[in-house]
């Protein structure tokens, strides 16, 4: 389960979870040195952890120097779903991770979990449960203070699609943050809401696309923003025509007025974006490829509506095997990280890329 993550000197660290048998599982990042990864380090190990597929722990990278990191574990007495979020600190120049918070790993049948940490901040949305006893989930947003105590914790929609990704950006007018809602009639489109001056905005739906489906699809989205652009990708099978679109604003998430397809005819999904430094997005996905296998492409996306030819990155295991492929841009360097029995990763230049 490899994730990215981007410190904002432009360093890149890749994290992923070790198999210790007996022992459990173990948390690790390495950082990139231009040329290869680092030694790894461990953030946390121990036994009775959430190892899931599509669940998957992340880093987060902050402008002093310090990180936050969150796993999952299981509710000791608890059934399959039992699990919680915990959340850790490293200052900066240390090697030591403080354990600072944890969520709903009271639950025995229900869970908290898919957070996804703000860039470079000490911030994330995640799924949350209603306390109600339904199997029902809330996107909430939540806050750190320097110490790494909860500053804020408070709920964006009450009603969201139960295991799908989250994703947040930020923008030159505030934070946007996209997740896949749960709508009446059993729709399953993508919703975003806004922090502008501090205030979150209503949910809305970025795209009608009117997926009906009767159960989580487990394939949320994926945002990239800079200044006043954001892209958000999402994979879609409205109608019964499965396509990954991408929607694309420039003013801060307030409109967006291009919506373009990203595959290649016959997706999987599970796309991933990034942005590049020259008014230009890099998306990843996954495409069947009429067997057992699956394949990795690439695609440049301008923010004028152009569209570049597709670049095949690798195969990979078709269904869950693969996981969900993460995608970063260093320098002139592009970098794809997948799941192939083990974490494997992939060095491109830019130029390589139509």
């Amino acid at each position: 389960m490899p994730f990215f993550a981007k410190a904002p000197d432009g360093s890149l660290y890749a994290s992923w979870i070790d198999n210790l048998a007996e022992q459990g599982h173990a948390f690790r990042y390495a950082r990139w040195n231009d040329t290869a990864w680092g030694k790894p380090e461990t953030i946390a190990q121990g036994k009775g952890w959430f190892v899931n597929w599509a669940d998957f722990p992340s880093l987060a990278v902050l402008p002093d120097g310090s990180m936050m990191a969150h796993w999952l574990t299981r509710n000791a007495t608890g059934g399959k779903y039992g699990y919680g979020i915990r959340i850790a600190k490293k200052s900066a120049n240390t090697n030591q991770w403080r354990e600072v918070h944890s969520m709903s790993l009271d639950q025995k049948e229900d869970y908290a979990g898919f957070l996804t940490f703000l860039p470079n901040a000490a911030a994330a949305v995640y799924l949350g449960p209603t306390g109600e006893g339904e199997h029902r989930k809330t996107v909430r947003f939540v806050s750190f203070s320097p110490d790494g105590s909860v500053s804020k914790d408070r709920q964006l929609d009450g009603d969201v699609c139960s295991c799908c990704q989250t994703a947040i950006g930020a923008t030159s007018k505030g934070l946007i943050a996209a997740y896949r809602d749960h709508l009446p009639g059993e729709i399953r489109d993508i919703a975003i809401t806004r922090q502008i001056d501090g205030v979150w905005s209503q949910p809305k739906t970025l795209n009608p696309d009117g997926w009906k489906i009767n159960g989580c699809p487990t394939d949320g989205p994926s945002i990239a923003s800079r200044n006043n652009e954001v892209g958000i990708t999402w994979l879609t099978r409205a109608q019964e025509k499965p396509r990954i679109q991408i929607a694309i604003s420039r003013d801060a998430g307030a409109t967006f007025p291009k919506l373009l397809r990203v595959d290649d005819g016959n997706p999987l999904g599970r796309p991933s974006l990034t942005a590049l430094d020259d008014d230009k997005y890099l998306a990843l996905w996954l495409e069947k490829s009429g067997d057992d296998k699956v394949e990795i492409r690439l695609r440049k996306i301008s923010v004028d509506g152009s569209i570049s030819a597709s670049l095949l990155i690798a195969t990979a295991p078709l269904g869950r095997a693969a996981g969900f492929p993460k995608l970063a841009v260093v320098g002139r360097q592009v970098l794809v990280a997948w799941r192939d029995g083990h974490v494997r990763t992939v060095l491109l230049n830019q130029t390589q890329i139509p």
